[in-house]
């Protein structure tokens, strides 16, 4: 009798196993689901690929970028070297491809030695035109640190005892 139970449980769990196994699959989550991110992937390179060819808009510069006012003043005083330090860095966080962009051009004006972890950063960017800015404004801080000029180095104390 004890063996008559056994198979006939587990043929119910060879039926319910069945059974769940042919449920069709569902996202769980819609965060999951990549169509909307190859959407906005296909649209970004349709941008990309046919925004140069017909002289669109977006190859001439337009509104502020048509002035050539500069948009930021050389620190006078520490405070404002690391005040535009940070505007720096949180322009190139939490900015557009062309803040980022301006962010990178304004380290690269500025050309202080502060500014080469942002520079790095513009190293690793998805954007090419920040790559390429930030490759070049970083050459001029490639190398150790200058050395600093050499000291008459003067004996100790008890030089005699060295001898």
């Amino acid at each position: 009798m004890n063996q008559l139970i056994a198979g006939g449980a587990a043929f119910v769990l060879v039926l319910v196993l069945w059974g769940f196994g042919r449920r069709p699959t569902k996202t769980i989550l819609s965060s999951t689901d990549a169509g909307m991110v190859a959407a906005i992937n296909r649209a970004q390179l349709g941008l990309v690929d046919g925004g140069s060819d017909d002289g669109s808009p977006a190859s001439e510069p337009i509104g502020d970028e048509a002035r050539a006012e500069p948009l930021w003043q050389r620190p006078c005083s520490e405070a404002q070297a690391m005040a535009l330090r940070k505007q720096l860095l949180h322009a190139f966080n939490h900015g557009h491809p062309d803040e980022r962009l301006r962010a990178i051009q304004i380290a690269c004006e500025w050309g202080h030695r502060s500014t080469v972890p942002l520079l790095r950063r513009g190293l690793r960017d998805v954007d090419a035109r920040i790559v390429q800015l930030s490759a070049a404004a970083i050459e001029p801080h490639r190398g150790g640190p200058a050395p600093a000029p050499a000291q008459s180095v003067r004996p100790p104390r008890n030089v005699a005892r060295m001898r």
